[in-house]
């Protein structure tokens, strides 16, 4: 079924859940995301033709799913998310806004900005390097944020051979850190973002996983209502002087 041009389909009326993606720098994100949307139907006509285009003309044999996000142009020659982009796909359950949050810690402003917004977050792990500096920083400040909905995804399985031994090392050392700190995920899914494994369909090289897909994860998350009852958070994303005053700026 055709989409329209932020990727949500009109004849639909859902409910929208909005998801941030968060992780250490080159771990999969942007990649994640670009092949999520390409699983569900979710890119424009014509969008897989263009991008394919583009990474021949950069000389890539694969296809680099992080181009679909990483709109500005220096963050596809340097290979990084700069600013937080935002796009919307559906699923048969309901509408999204996935945030794509930068990964590298001098962007680490901007992450926040695009966790306070979300209602559910996913935080990508590198199997073959496990958890790393910005993977805790953001998994603290989730909770920090008061994300309850998260769920990790164990990301470049096809770099590990799709190693269940792998899979199970790295979910003990995620699952001990989110621990130490007071957050549980719900879910913990292994893929590999560039072919698409368990995404939204199933994978035969990693048929010793029996939880769900990423897409059925999402689909299990709930919206959130409006937290006018709760605590005041307020995250700050930079700070402005000007003369001897401060000005505090967040959201």
């Amino acid at each position: 079924m055709s989409k329209t041009q932020d990727g949500r389909n009109n004849s639909y009326q859902h409910q929208q859940l909005r998801v941030v993606i968060v992780g250490h720098v080159d771990h999969g994100k942007s990649t994640l995301i670009g092949r999520l949307l390409y699983d569900t139907d979710s890119l424009p006509d014509g969008q897989k033709e263009e991008l394919e285009a583009v990474c021949n003309r950069r000389g890539t044999d694969a296809v680099e799913w992080s181009y679909v996000l990483d709109a500005f142009q220096a963050e596809r020659d340097q290979a990084v998310t700069i600013d937080t982009t935002q796009i919307w796909f559906s699923t048969a359950m309901r509408d999204y806004v996935i945030i794509d949050a930068p990964g590298h810690r001098e962007f680490l402003k901007n992450m926040i900005s695009g966790a306070a917004a979300a209602d559910a977050a996913i935080l990508v792990v590198d199997a073959t390097e496990g958890v790393q500096e910005q993977t805790k920083r953001h998994a603290y400040l989730l909770h920090l944020l008061g994300l309850r909905q998260v769920a990790v995804a164990i990301n470049k399985m096809d770099l590990a051979d799709y190693d269940p031994e792998r899979y199970q090392e790295t979910v003990k050392s995620i699952t001990k850190y989110l621990d130490s700190i007071g957050l549980s995920a719900s879910h913990i899914v292994p893929l590999s973002a560039r072919h698409g494994a368990m995404i939204s369909a199933r994978s035969t090289d990693m048929d010793w996983y029996r939880g769900k897909t990423l897409v059925e994860i999402l689909d299990s998350f709930e919206v959130d209502m409006p937290p006018v009852s709760r605590a005041l958070r307020y995250p700050v994303q930079d700070v402005y002087r000007q003369d001897d005053k401060r000005i505090i700026v967040g959201r």
